[in-house]
C-alpha cells in the first residue's frame, strides 16, 4: 500500500518513538509510506538548528519512507494562543503540504495527537481522497480542557468546537484505533459504533533499549548518576505527569534516589520544590536524545510512569509504558486505570493511585526492601509483557489489519450504502 501518515511530531524531536515506530514498521512490511509533518522544535518549542524553517523540506531517512516537512508555528509552553497557533498552524500546513507534494495514497493514517491533525486527511481534494485511519494517543476535547490552559466562558466555547470537531473526524473516519482498552469504551459512549474501533496499542522498537553490557554500576558513574536504590522518570515534565506528588513521597524516602529525566513546563516549579525542601535524593538530568536513553534506563533498577487520576487519563496508555517494559525494568506505576491494571496484571511491579503521597510512599518502600532476585523476577515479566503485546512484529501486524480493514469497509459502503461495514442494516 501506499499510506500517507501525518503526525505533527516526528524525529528527530524526542518523544516521538511511536510515530517513528509506524513509519518504520509500516515500511519493512514492504508500504511505501508518505509522512507528512512539520518542523521538529518539540518539547522546547524552538526549531530544531538542523532543520531551519522554510516552506517544504523533503527527507527520505530510510527505504521506502518519505518525509514531507510543512512550516508551523513553533511553541510548546503554557501559552494557550501560541498552543493554539502552534495545532492550528501545523493543521493547515499539513494540508497544503500534502495537496502538493505527495502523490494519491491507498489509505490516510493520522497521529490523532492534536486532534487538528485529523484537517489534512479530512479535507483532501477529489484526486488525494482515499480511506482514512485515526491513531487516537490523547482523547480531546479532554486532554485541552483537563490541562488547565483554557478556562471560563472561552474554555467552554472552545470544548463545543472541539467535541463537535472531533465527532466530525470520527465521521469521516473508516476505522479508529485505540491504545487502551478504556479508550474503546469512551469512544463508544460518544457515538462511535463499535465495528469502526481497533486495539492498536502502541508499539515502539527496542534497538535503544538495549545498550552495550555494563553493569549498573558501571553505568551510573559513567552518566553521573547516584548510587542506591535508583528509580528513574523519563519523559516529558508536564503537569499531566503528575510529578509534584511523587516528589513529596520521595521526601518520605531518603533511602531511594529518584531521577528525573527530561524537560517540560513543570520542571521550573519541581526545582523550586526540591530547592525549597533540600531534598538530597531526587536529582535531574537533561533531555536525552534516542541514541543515549537506553543507557539511562539500563542504569536505574525502576522505571516510573506518572499520570495525574483523571477521566482522561485513567484511559490512556503512555508510550512510556512499552518502554520500561522493553527494558526489562520493574514499574512503579504512579498512575490510575489502564496503566496500573497492565503493570499489575502482568507482574512487573506494583502501583499507587496518582496523587496518593501516603500509598506512593508504601510502594517506594517496598521496592527498596526488596532484594535484587525479585526486582530481577519483576524486569522479566515486563520484558515477557513487552515481547507478546508491544513488540514491533505484533504492533505491526495490528496496525496494517486496521489500514486493510479501512480499505475494506470504505468498498463495502461503496457497493451496500445503506449498510455498515459488519453486514448489519443501516
Amino acid at each position: 500500500m501506499r499510506i500517507a501518515f501525518v503526525t505533527q511530531w516526528f524525529p528527530p524531536e524526542r518523544g516521538t518513538l511511536v510515530s517513528a515506530a509506524v513509519a518504520d514498521g509500516l515500511a519493512s512490511r514492504g508500504h511505501e509510506v508518505d509522512v507528512v509533518t512539520g518542523f521538529p522544535n518539540y518539547p522546547t518549542g524552538k526549531i530544531h538548528p538542523d532543520y531551519p524553517l522554510r516552506p517544504y523540506r523533503r527527507d527520505e531517512p530510510a527505504e521506502r519512507v518519505t518525509v514531507h516537512r510543512g512550516p508551523l508555528y513553533p511553541s510548546h509552553n503554557a501559552n494557550p494562543v501560541q498552543r493554539i497557533a502552534n495545532y492550528t498552524s501545523f493543521a493547515v500546513s499539513s494540508a497544503w503540504t500534502s495537496r502538493r507534494r505527495i502523490r494519491r495514497p491507498d489509505v490516510w493514517l493520522t497521529y490523532s495527537s492534536p486532534a487538528t491533525a485529523a484537517v489534512a486527511a479530512a479535507t483532501a481534494p477529489r484526486r488525494l481522497r482515499a480511506p482514512s485511519c485515526l491513531i487516537i494517543q490523547d482523547l480531546w476535547p479532554d486532554s485541552v480542557t483537563e490541562s488547565g490552559f483554557v478556562g471560563g466562558r472561552l474554555g467552554r466555547g472552545m470544548e463545543n468546537a472541539l467535541t463537535r470537531f472531533c465527532e466530525w473526524t470520527y465521521r469521516r473516519s473508516d476505522a479508529i484505533g485505540v491504545i487502551s482498552p478504556g479508550m474503546r469504551h469512551i469512544l463508544i459512549d460518544r457515538g462511535v459504533p463499535p465495528w469502526k474501533i481497533h486495539d492498536t496499542p502502541n508499539w515502539i522498537d527496542d534497538a535503544h533499549l538495549r545498550p552495550e553490557q555494563t553493569t549498573d554500576r558501571e553505568q551510573r558513574d559513567i552518566l553521573g548518576l547516584p548510587a542506591g536504590r535508583l528509580f528513574m522518570f523519563a519523559g516529558n515534565l508536564g503537569e499531566l505527569q503528575g510529578l509534584e506528588p511523587l516528589v513529596e513521597a520521595f521526601a518520605q524516602c531518603p533511602a531511594a534516589q529518584l531521577v528525573l529525566v527530561g524537560d517540560g513546563v513543570a520542571k521550573p516549579d519541581l526545582q523550586r520544590i526540591c530547592a525549597e525542601q533540600r531534598l538530597p535524593n531526587v536529582h535531574f538530568a537533561p533531555p536525552q536524545d534516542i541514541s543515549q536513553i537506553g543507557r539511562y534506563i539500563a542504569a536505574s533498577d525502576v522505571q516510573i510512569v506518572s499520570l495525574k487520576d483523571t477521566p482522561l487519563l485513567r484511559a490512556t496508555m503512555p508510550s512510556k509504558v512499552q518502554a520500561s517494559l522493553a527494558a526489562g525494568r520493574p514499574v512503579l506505576a504512579h498512575a490510575p486505570g489502564d496503566v496500573a491494571d497492565l503493570v499489575v496484571g502482568a507482574g512487573a511491579g506494583l502501583a499507587a493511585s496518582s496523587g496518593d503521597v501516603e500509598r506512593t510512599t508504601a510502594a517506594i518502600r517496598q521496592f527498596c526492601a526488596v532484594d535484587a532476585d525479585q526486582l530481577r523476577q519483576w524486569g522479566q515479566a515486563a520484558r515477557r509483557c513487552y515481547d507478546e503485546r508491544f513488540s514491533p512484529a505484533a504492533g505491526v501486524r495490528r496496525l496494517e489489519d486496521m489500514l486493510v480493514a479501512a480499505i475494506d469497509s470504505r468498498r463495502a459502503h461503496v457497493r451496500r450504502p445503506d449498510r455498515d461495514p459488519t453486514g448489519a442494516a443501516a
